[in-house]
């Protein structure tokens, strides 16, 4: 819900005219009102030093709700994005204390809150937001961002001013000029750490605040971070017990995101993780109308010849819940065509078709007069549904599922699955033959196999960069890049071998595939390019706090086979279990698939090309390449006559690999267009 756009002069800094700033801010929330087209608001302080704007998308209290808002006494200002779930008790108990609140708004909790409990009243918010608040009295901006970063919150400082926004675009009507950060391009830092693709200008790291003083002075500190319990605890109830409690907290989290006072559809794909949500809310909606129909929208790839179309496994699914389903056909054409109006919106650059995907399947939620989609995002990253982490289950023994009376592998076995499994992914092998000991699989963080799968997904590769790069910032070592950009808690706690090495993969997998792919690329900008609040269920932090208490063996559970010493392994398990009422047998069953566009059927007439092919070939010159100034045009050249000239086509409709470093490159082009960023001169 919502955007934001703010200005922080300190004291020092020459402040303009109020109207001056006054359009200025105007402008700003113009070029981010895909995010809030239903209303504009701005406060300016009556002595100039801070600019608040806001763009509404109008969820909760339609009549009241207006942006900036303010105390009583007009002392503090905020403007606030996102949802704030459990509002209705919350405000109950704070005007139990004698606040008083202007509307029925979840976001006027922030006002009141903060001036019972300071900073601390982060830790009474439950949900997806960012908000910048104002205390005039003190003459103190305090922001924040919430626990998974579902919510984008920027900042900059630009001649004096500190700056903040929903999107970077914004700060261009502020008079911000967009230059790369080639460092942070080559060296991961746009996907793991708290820098963009431009110098300068930082991401507020989810569950992050700041406080900017009148002296200039920032202070940027975390009050929420991932953590895991230690690999050697005890469980203290029964494997039943944990999975009915992973399904009261879903459940919990899936009624508090039904809330809302405009229609609400729901995602859904042919996966367990919105099949589950689909299935827990129709049976949320049928406590209160048994005839309540929940309606749903899957992107479907009818024309794929691959497999990969989930659309018939969705139908199922729809009509086993009575849910009205949209299917939203596409086809290669149409996500290409949609692949540079999300990298816009994004502001970075993936190799990936995920964004586009969502950008297409939330214009339809919007066409059909839907402003609320519940999601099955998180669910991955939390309960270990990612092919990779199975090597990593397998690590390191689990004394904590032993405990529990699981059947499990002996560490035999266990290792000669976990070779088995390296030599199929084409993982670095153990330096012998023999299946390895226990003590030669350590805990490592650099050794973790999740940085270097990671790193191929995210990241353009190192060869297409001019070598003047490598001379001036090092070579390129992502593993390296992700481990130092993580807290440094987290590496004691993998080192040390607190952890169990599944976790420290899942955390690593949350603060940078998570962050800054599937909630930001596909997430909440593909959903916000056509004014759609998108809202995770698997996100709620008092499930993921729980989940994360569980023995990896619930997460990824191994299941004897017929021979002795035979293993496969279930992903998901305890979470499969938990919503086992609310789906069918097919989607309890299913393994995960893969997102993955599907493969032209039809070539375009004249070009002999595919439409991706195409479109790279026009856009991925010799001319937009060089203006960039730090890649290599003879190495992205070779990369693009072979893509023309003998496309790979991966296994279960993966995308070519130099298609995917062509679509990163592309990202750059598009970005370098749109922001107007001068070339570099290295």
């Amino acid at each position: 819900m919502c955007g934001l756009s703010a200005v922080f002069y300190p004291d020092e800094v020459v402040r303009p005219a109020s109207d001056t700033l006054k359009s200025q801010l105007e402008a700003s929330l113009e070029m981010i009102k895909h995010r809030g087209p239903d209303s504009q608001g701005i406060y300016i302080s009556p002595d100039v030093q801070v600019g608040l704007g806001h763009a509404r998308l109008s969820i909760i209290d339609l009549a009241t709700g207006q942006q900036p808002m303010s105390d009583e006494d007009e002392l503090i200002h905020c403007v606030v994005t996102g949802e704030l779930y459990d509002h209705e008790r919350i405000r109950t108990e704070l005007q139990q204390q004698g606040h008083l609140f202007k509307t029925k708004s979840d976001s006027e909790l922030v006002v009141q809150l903060y001036k019972r409990d300071g900073v601390n009243l982060l830790f009474h918010l439950r949900g997806e937001f960012a908000f910048v608040l104002y205390d005039a009295k003190r003459r103190l901006l305090f922001v924040a961002r919430d626990r998974f970063g579902i919510k984008p919150l920027y900042y900059t400082v630009s001649n004096g001013r500190i700056m903040f926004a929903s999107e970077m675009k914004a700060f261009m009507a502020l008079g911000w000029k967009a230059a790369w950060d080639v460092e942070s391009i080559a060296q991961s830092g746009v996907f793991c750490d708290d820098r963009t693709v431009f110098k300068g200008v930082n991401k507020l790291s989810p569950g992050n605040f700041v406080l900017c003083r009148s002296s200039g002075y920032m202070k940027v500190q975390a009050y929420w971070d991932l953590t895991y319990s230690a690999a050697t605890t005890q469980p203290a109830v029964s494997v039943e017990s944990m999975i009915s409690t992973v399904r009261e907290h879903l459940v919990e989290s899936v009624r508090l995101r039904l809330r809302s006072d405009v229609p609400l559809a729901v995602y859904l794909s042919g996966g367990l993780d919105s099949s589950a949500v689909a299935g827990i809310a129709t049976h949320l909606l049928r406590e209160k109308d048994p005839n309540a129909r929940v309606t749903a929208f899957t992107l479907a790839y009818p024309s794929d010849e691959q497999g990969n179309d989930e659309g018939p496994v969705a139908a199922r699914t729809a009509e086993y819940l009575g849910a009205d389903v949209h299917m939203v056909n596409v086809d290669e054409a149409a996500l290409v065509g949609a692949l540079e109006e999300s990298i816009w919106h994004s502001e970075q650059h993936t190799g990936t078709f995920h964004g586009p995907g969502k950008i297409i399947l939330s214009q339809q939620v919007r066409n059909k007069g839907y402003k609320v989609a519940l999601s099955g995002e998180g669910s991955d990253e939390i309960f270990a549904g990612y092919s990779w982490l199975a090597s990593e289950y397998l690590r390191q023994p689990d004394p904590a599922g032993h405990a529990l009376g699981i059947p499990l592998p002996t560490d035999g076995e266990r290792l000669a699955l976990l070779t088995q499994l390296e030599k199929i992914s084409g993982a670095p092998q153990f330096s012998s033959n023999a299946v390895p000991s226990a003590s030669a699989v350590t805990p490592d963080l650099l050794a973790v196999k999740s940085h270097r799968l990671l790193g191929g997904i995210l990241m353009i590769p190192g060869a297409v960069f001019h070598p003047r790069v490598w001379e001036v910032y090092g070579p390129q070592d992502t593993p390296r890049s992700f481990s130092e950009s993580l807290n440094p808690t987290l590496r004691e706690n993998s080192i040390s071998g607190r952890y169990h090495s599944l976790n420290v993969a899942m955390y690593v997998t949350g603060k940078t595939l998570m962050s800054e792919v599937i909630l930001n690329h596909s997430g909440d900008r593909g959903d916000m390019a056509h004014s759609i609040e998108s809202r995770p269920p698997f996100l709620d932090h008092h499930l993921v706090e729980y989940v994360n208490s569980l023995p990896p063996s619930l997460k990824i559970r191994p299941i004897p086979g017929e021979q002795p010493g035979q293993w496969s392994l279930t992903e998901k398990w305890i979470l499969r279990e938990a919503v086992k009422p609310f789906v069918t047998e097919e989607i309890y069953l299913r393994k995960k698939a893969p997102y993955n566009p599907p493969a032209a059927s039809n070539l375009i007439a004249g070009s002999g090309l595919m439409p991706l092919q195409a479109h790279l070939k026009a856009r991925v010159t010799q001319t937009s390449v060089e203006r960039i100034g730090f890649l290599e045009w003879g190495k992205i050249k070779e990369l693009l006559d072979g893509y023309l000239d003998s496309p790979a086509f991966p296994a279960h409709g993966a995308i070519d690999p130099s298609a995917m470093a062509l679509i990163g490159v592309l990202g750059l082009i598009v970005l370098q267009e749109r922001f107007d960023v001068p070339t570099v001169h290295l």
